[in-house]
């Protein structure tokens, strides 16, 4: 709001020039059309000689050009008033688009609701998307809760995974009895390796990236992950939503 500040100040300084240019002009205006009036009822007599009436004519075509001038001047400045006015109030509400559309994307971060922050840039001019409006009433989650809740989702979709297998001899047997699974990215298509790549996705900060991973999983897994990528899901659209919004904020 600083840096507005000071980007409107030379803004006001101009329009205060072309206000005080107007009214000079105009003062300028009112002594010709005067002078016009008493030219125009002036009596010509007949007995006025020809080069009488001719000067007569010259001055008065002179003063109509002088005055029709003026007059054209004295629009252009009003017309360049306005659209000055118009143009500080656009770049003072995009400005504040801008701060308000900052908040909003604290709020997604911290996971609080910013359903007032909806409402301002509305009142602003700016489409919020369904992304957006959807989850303002209480927020989205967090990148700490998802991470959170992530565990949990991912041994029971393991756990679910390796049923439907019904994998013989020991080791599928202490699998599926403690439910371990691998915690660093492991290579291959089978439901393990794809949960701890999702996983560290998901440690990294990449939401979406953990969301592709997840894609893979067997039918049997997706189940249990259900809950968490629909959760996930909702804060990957509010984000993009919120930064497509930045961007085009700026780009006007």
């Amino acid at each position: 709001m600083t840096a507005l500040s000071n980007k409107l100040a030379p803004l006001e300084s101009d329009l205060g020039g072309v206000k005080s240019s107007v009214e000079t002009l105009t003062g300028k205006v009112d002594p010709l059309a005067d002078r016009l009036s008493a030219l125009e009822t002036r009596p010509v007599t007949d007995s006025a000689s020809p080069e009488a009436v001719a000067a007569y004519e010259a001055e008065l075509k002179k003063l109509q050009d002088s005055l029709a001038t003026q007059r054209a001047e004295v629009e252009k400045m009003v017309a360049d008033a306005q659209a000055l006015e118009s143009k500080a109030a656009a770049d003072a509400q995009a400005a504040a688009n801008t701060a308000t559309l900052s908040r909003l994307v604290g709020q997604l971060d911290a996971g609080q609701p910013y359903t007032n922050l909806v409402s301002e840039l509305q009142a602003g001019g700016v489409t919020v998307p369904d992304a957006l409006t959807a989850p303002a009433d209480k927020g989205v989650a967090t990148l700490a809760a998802l991470n959170a809740s992530f565990a949990p989702a991912a041994r029971t979709a393991l756990a679910d995974a390796r049923d439907a297998e019904k994998g013989t001899g020991l080791l599928a047997f202490l699998q599926r009895q403690t439910g371990a699974r691998s915690v660093t990215p492991q290579d291959g298509d089978d439901p393990d390796a794809v949960l701890s790549r999702a996983q560290a996705a998901l440690a990294s900060g990449d939401v979406a990236g953990a969301l592709t991973e997840l894609k893979a999983l067997p039918e049997a897994a997706q189940t249990a992950m259900g809950d968490w990528e629909q959760t996930a899901q909702t804060r990957v659209a509010a984000v993009d939503a919120a930064k497509a919004l930045q961007s085009s904020v700026n780009s006007n």
